[in-house]
């Protein structure tokens, strides 16, 4: 598995009876002392080995992810090509200490051993996109990248906090720092844990924060910088030596990652049939004169996400949303690296900035583009709090628990669940990729990571800090990726979008009104019928029709009864509830999915078997947060700590 391991303290426990990181063609390697131990497994063309030790010193350097450049008092470099991200940033390092993580750009996380300090400091990136998970056992400090491996350490007694739990299962996520399981929780975005191996004392700090700060500037402004950074970003990813695969759609964002390359790029376009969606994929690789393979989702395929998604889950969606799995071989026998489009919408289209939504009856609800602003927690919570779902049996409110963990601090600012944003404006604009482990989707992200190195440019540190001068009306009312799609390739901009059929080179109010017509239109007169009745025109299924006319999702809880009935917070007759109701007409199918991926969970497999044997029982609901024990980091003198 594409991940780091590791034991730092006084430990009983040798490396062969550490979790295994195996999962695909990962390289695995080891390393420990008596007081550091650390198993990481990495794509070779990321890095030769790991550790990396410092030319001068004793220090040792781990980096999992890829680190893009370095930026420092102004002037930005990228990593040059002969130059790995471990033994760049072990450079780095020596010229700079450990702060020299505050101009890394990039996405990863990693652990520096400095033997002659005695310290060891666990580094997060700017948006937590790769978590650090952590607990202890006895005096040892153990931390893993996934949250499975991690439950899996010799003295870790794994048990289910039901407030989190709850969480998890009504909104698909856990927040902030916090896990649903007692006890482990995620370092912070954007921080340094430093951990003194003599005192055996743990000092953390915040090095960065998202700060919405709008520019008063013509649109054109964007577009040109945009397109600047863009183009620069592609220039210094792009080699000629390696073979690369986007993850094509019929919309624009990976559209855009086409048009700017220099070089051909193999499209990969999943679907369940040759749809509009497809078929408008297809002219963008044809108009672009690249190739595109069409990979169709099979019942088989559906089956295998099942088998091999959960394990990458670290409780962030559910198992079918690791799409690129069930293409395994398809992917990683025809490119090198991989790339998609992702996070485009969030940054640039407002799809984070909450928005009224008008009637329209049968014909469905039309979005219109202003910002419905919140200013308050309440309101914030009142977007946010659902019921749990019929099969938890918990005694968990889901609103009482959100209230419990958001928070304004004495000084002012937000805290959500232990992760601070400046103001509610930060939360609500920024809260969907700081931590990027808030994310629903995150573990289509790590279902990717472990194919082949991975790639999105709009994660790259310089368009976050372009998206955080963007005034909101241009989010909204403005399409800054059809813009810069024109300028890399007219071609491109001449293909209808696959969703409101209007092309690219359009105006925003012909989108927006063509849009909404052409939904209307198709609705009305659609000629061509799918082939089932769960197959859509789109890029995804219907998937509450799919579990309505298909027997897998029944025959796969089927499969879990005994699961379910040994966890004392699940009831059988709920499940079934769940199911019936949503065959009845309710739309359940996304409760019924996440349900199935906690329950193929290597650990929750671990604590459902423990209490059939009479082993440790489940965590009893916890109280107030102000109550509730967390693992405490305490803060460096003059830091700026969570």
């Amino acid at each position: 598995m594409v991940g780091l391991f590791g034991a730092f303290g006084p430990r009983r426990v040798g490396l062969d009876e550490f979790p295994s990181m195996q999962w695909g063609g990962e390289r695995t390697d080891s390393f420990a002392d008596e007081r550091v131990a650390v198993t990481s497994g990495f794509h070779r063309l990321l890095a030769d080995e790991q550790p990396v030790r410092t030319v001068t010193g004793d220090t040792l350097v781990w980096i999992i992810g890829d680190v893009y450049g370095f930026e420092r008092n102004g002037s930005y470099q990228a990593r040059p090509d002969s130059i790995d991200s471990p033994t760049y940033c072990a450079n780095l390092y020596e010229s700079y200490g450990i702060d020299f993580v505050e101009g890394v750009n990039g996405q990863f996380a990693g652990i520096v051993y400095d033997r002659e300090k005695g310290t060891v400091s666990l580094l997060t990136d700017r948006l937590g996109s790769y978590p650090l998970f952590h607990t202890r056992v006895g005096d040892t400090l153990v931390c893993s990248t996934d949250i499975q491996t991690l439950a899996e350490y010799p003295g870790v007694d794994p048990k289910f906090d039901r407030d989190y739990l709850a969480e998890y299962l009504a909104l698909k996520r856990s927040f902030g720092v916090t896990t649903p399981l007692s006890g482990v929780e995620k370092l912070p975005p954007a921080s340094v844990t430093t951990v003194d191996l003599d005192g055996n004392t743990t000092e953390s700090r915040r090095y960065w924060r998202p700060e919405f700060t709008p520019r008063d500037e013509p649109f054109e402004n964007f577009v040109e910088e945009f397109v600047s950074r863009f183009r620069r970003i592609i220039d210094e990813w792009i080699r000629e030596d390696r073979t690369y695969g986007l993850l094509l759609s019929g919309g624009s964002d990976s559209r855009l990652v086409m048009a700017a390359m220099d070089q051909p790029v193999i499209g990969f376009h999943m679907n369940d049939w040759r749809n509009r969606e497809a078929r408008i994929a297809d002219r963008i690789a044809a108009a672009a004169g690249n190739e595109l393979l069409f990979l169709p989702r099979t019942d088989d395929y559906r089956r295998r996400s099942l088998e091999r998604n959960p394990p990458l889950s670290n409780f962030d969606g559910w198992y079918k949303q690791g799409y690129p799995t069930g293409f395994a071989e398809e992917l990683t026998g025809t490119v090198d690296v991989l790339l998609s489009g992702l996070y485009a919408d969030t940054l640039f289209k407002g799809h984070q900035i909450p928005s009224p939504k008008l009637s329209l009856g049968s014909f469905g609800n039309v979005t219109l583009p202003v910002e419905d602003r919140i200013r308050t927690i309440d309101e914030f919570i009142d977007g946010l709090a659902v019921e749990t779902p019929s099969y938890f049996d918990g005694d968990v409110d889901v609103e009482s628990v959100l209230r419990e963990n958001i928070s304004v601090t004495a000084d002012g600012e937000i805290d959500h669940h232990g992760v601070r944003y400046r103001s509610m404006r930060e939360l609500v604009l920024c809260g969907e990729y700081y931590p990027l482990s808030n994310d629903t989707e995150l573990i289509y992200t790590n279902s990717l990571r472990q194919l082949r190195p991975y790639r999105t440019p709009f994660l790259d540190n310089r368009l976050i800090d372009l998206h955080l001068s963007m005034p909101i009306r241009y989010q909204l009312r403005r399409n800054l990726m059809h813009r810069a799609i024109e300028r890399f390739d007219s071609r491109l901009a001449a293909v209808p979008h696959s969703e409101s059929g209007v092309r690219i080179d359009r105006s925003f109010p012909v989108e927006y009104a063509g849009k909404h017509l052409n939904a209307l239109r198709w609705k009305l007169f659609e000629r061509e019928e799918p082939p089932r009745p769960w197959c859509t025109h789109g890029p995804w299924p219907d998937d509450e029709e799919f579990v309505r006319q298909s027997e897998f999702v029944r025959d796969a809880l089927a499969d879990d009864r005994d699961l379910v009935d040994s966890l004392s917070f699940l009831d059988w007759d709920g499940v079934n509830r769940c199911y019936e109701d949503h065959l009845g007409g309710e739309e359940n199918a996304v409760e019924l999915y996440t349900l199935l991926t906690l329950l193929e969970m290597p650990v929750t497999k671990r604590i459902g078997g423990d209490a059939d044997a009479g082993g440790t029982p489940l965590s009893a609901p916890s109280g107030p947060t102000t109550e509730r024990p967390r693992l405490q980091l305490p803060t460096a003198d003059g830091g700026d700590g969570e």
